[in-house]
């Protein structure tokens, strides 16, 4: 990846110039079901259960299976449940592969497990109430090789829970979940993503919250060190405007090269945290999206340890903090914060190696900024009470900055280095 480094009088002048939208990915989107005709040399299995506490299993072994599984109806004490294993060893001959299974459940206290091994295979899941509980996986140790898989798990209602667990490489993953209950409790998703040096194309999770409180996400993609991969892709986005949902957490880490992480939430009292190892990296979180000045106590912690990676955060509203952490050459963070009227803002940028560059922009008063740099050739800019049109904020003053800066040969106590800014985070 090829930066240009600009002259500090050329980033004063661009001001926010630096805000980018986050890349979107366009959601998973199923591929037309097939049908026992359209899956010549397969198996085919419909199962439409009504009622409350029924039970599913199928078990294909094989080329090209199809598995359809409908439950109405149910009850928080007398659950529906489905268990769906599609198996098969890619090699020596091929098998596990082309396989399909459709699971829908509607009611409370719903759950599914679906399994497959092999390649190009495809699970949906949809469930619609409260309380549903969700679990998808594929792909296993070898011989499983687990390649170009899709995931899709689409829940409505609260409380739900939905995981995706994919292993090896070129896999995508889609976790939808909508809240449209008054007062709803949070839904979680967890999606983690494993490749191996076969082939490791990069891996895509995507997760939506919409509506309600405090919801969770987290999403894992390991690739090992960058000489075993990456090009991993992550994208959480929580709440929006026609469901304002506060109190979410979001977490994502990911290891190997060219990963990219994008975090956006809404509102306010939100976390947000994102780990990368390795080289050539992006993480970008955006806070406060609605653009509510009097919104605002969001967190960003963003640690990155490696080469040329980039670091980049970007909230709206009062009394917000954001962490950044920068080990190795040639990284970049920038910051910003807009408003702050109410309560000051607070950033801080730990950089340690050489040629890294750091950013710092914040609106009206009551602000703060460290940024700790040490190594050779660094660059730190700051700018305080920092217009949007050209005029100075209608409140300024009472900001305070500290820079320092020093060369690894001399003999200052740096900042003490987090094992990891991220928050370990387990449901």
């Amino acid at each position: 990846m090829k930066r240009v480094i600009l002259s500090a009088a050329a980033l004063a002048i661009g001001g926010f110039a630096f805000a980018q939208t986050p890349q979107t990915i366009t959601p998973i989107v199923q591929q037309t079901s097939p049908t026992a005709a359209a899956t010549v040399g397969g198996n085919y299995s419909d199962i439409d259960q009504k009622g409350i506490g029924s039970d599913a299993k199928v078990q294909q072994q094989g080329t090209a299976n199809a598995s359809f599984i409908e439950q109405t109806g149910t009850d928080v004490a007398n659950r529906n449940s489905v268990d769906v294993l599609q198996w098969g060893n890619v090699q020596p001959s091929i098998s596990g592969h082309l396989n399909y299974s459709d699971i829908k459940q509607n009611g409370a206290g719903n759950d599914f497990m679906a399994t497959q091994q092999g390649d190009e295979n495809e699970i949906s899941g949809l469930q619609n109430g409260l309380d549903n509980a969700a679990l998808v996986q594929q792909g296993a140790n070898t011989p499983q090789q687990a390649e170009n898989n899709l995931a899709k798990v689409d829940q409505d209602g609260k409380d739900n829970y939905a995981e995706v667990q994919q292993r090896y490489d070129d896999n995508e993953a889609s976790i939808l979940q909508r809240n449209d209950a008054v007062a709803g409790v949070g839904n979680r998703s967890f999606q983690s993503q494993v490749s191996n040096p076969n082939q490791s194309a990069g891996q895509v999770a995507i997760g939506e919250q919409w509506g309600g409180d405090n919801n969770e996400a987290v999403q894992i993609q390991d690739s090992g060190s960058p000489a075993l991969g990456g090009g991993n892709h992550a994208e959480i986005q929580q709440g929006d405007a026609t469901t304002e949902a506060t109190g979410a957490f979001a977490q994502q880490v990911q290891s190997g090269a060219t990963n990219e992480a994008y975090a956006t939430q809404y509102l306010s009292s939100d976390e947000s945290f994102q780990e990368q190892l390795g080289t050539d990296n992006k993480a970008v979180v955006e806070q406060n999206t609605g653009g509510i000045s009097s919104g605002g106590n969001n967190l960003v912690e963003q640690f990155q340890d490696g080469d040329r990676n980039e670091a980049r955060s970007d909230q709206n509203g009062n009394g917000n903090t954001v962490n950044q952490e920068q080990y190795g050459q040639d990284n970049f963070s920038s910051v910003k914060q807009r408003y702050g009227q109410d309560a000051g803002n607070m950033a801080t940028s730990i950089q340690d190696g050489s040629l890294n560059n750091s950013v710092i922009n914040q609106q009206s008063h009551g602000n703060m900024s460290m940024v700790d740099q040490t190594g050779d050739g660094q660059t730190s800019l700051i700018n305080q009470n920092n217009p949007t049109t050209g005029a100075a904020a209608a409140a300024g003053g009472y900001n305070n900055a500290t820079v320092i800066q020093r060369n690894a040969n001399v003999a200052l106590t740096p900042q003490t280095r987090r094992i990891a800014a991220s928050k370990r985070h387990t449901f």
